[in-house]
């Protein structure tokens, strides 16, 4: 390992949930604003797809001198020439899972096995120091559920799976957007075969699931308390007798005795 410490964030082209305009993935800026608090302005911000991508702009303008972009397809190995372009990297930060296209979040753990190197997810706050040879260590601070946290540490080289609720600060600036750059990388020769199969998606209209009709309570407090402590038979009309059409009109007199139904 060399004396200067290297260290490389990933971005991707994220999109708005709703409108689905460009913009910068919020768990990839996370990383990068988390990278340059290690490294500063010696951060490398690395981009694998094209240069055309609308969202790099953003991510210029949240601190990004420069940004390598990797030309790559979309049916591209990017795991493969992710590992060739950063195999001398000592830390490497990206974010939890991707806002646009191939989004499985497994590609900080399936770049770690092409590197050969331990990956720490769900990472809140990193510190590297220099140990006493000539290496480095990190001191991670992990995000567990129900509020629990964990102290890790771990010699370097390593891959890190930032959370997107890590503490930092993004801060927009329209100056840095202009008089940022995006360079293009000569594509490297990949490690091997392929690391990781693309999968074929298969986009569809999402089922529209039913909604159970439920009358409203309009009990006071007190009575919604001594319904939880007793338990108490729920009254109601079973139609056994009649026709259908008389079935049918006990039905809707309920519907329409809690409102369910306008008319």
């Amino acid at each position: 390992m060399s004396s200067a410490l290297a260290v490389a964030a990933l971005i991707s082209g994220g999109r708005h949930p709703v409108s689905g305009a460009p913009r910068a993935c919020r768990g990839d800026a996370v990383a990068m604003a988390l990278g340059r608090r290690i490294a500063g302005d010696a951060l490398r911000v690395v981009h694998a797809g094209t240069e055309q991508e609308s969202s790099l702009q953003d991510y210029l303008a949240l601190g990004a001198d420069t940004i390598e972009v990797m030309p790559l397809d979309k049916n591209g190995d990017a795991v493969a020439a992710l590992a060739s372009h950063l195999k001398n990297v000592d830390l490497i930060l990206t974010g939890t899972r991707a806002e646009f296209g191939a989004g499985s979040g497994m590609l900080p753990y399936a770049l770690a096995r092409a590197l050969a190197r331990p990956v720490i997810a769900n990472v809140l706050e990193a510190r590297v120091q220099r140990t006493a040879g000539d290496g480095w260590d990190a001191e991670i601070r992990q995000f567990l559920p129900k509020g629990q946290r964990r102290r890790v540490a771990c010699a370097l080289p390593l891959v890190i799976a930032v959370h997107p609720l890590a503490p930092v600060e993004l801060k927009y600036a329209y100056a840095r957007r202009v008089s940022g750059r995006i360079e293009r990388c000569q594509e490297p020769a990949t490690i091997g075969l392929h690391v990781m199969q693309q999968p074929s998606w298969t986009v569809e209209t999402a089922s529209r699931r039913p909604v159970r009709l439920k009358a409203r309570e309009t009990k006071s407090a007190h009575a919604r308390m001594q319904a939880a402590v007793v338990a108490e038979a729920k009254g109601g009309v079973v139609a056994f007798e009649g026709t259908t059409v008389d079935k049918a009109q006990v039905m809707l007199n309920y519907l329409r005795e809690h409102r369910l139904v306008d008319f």
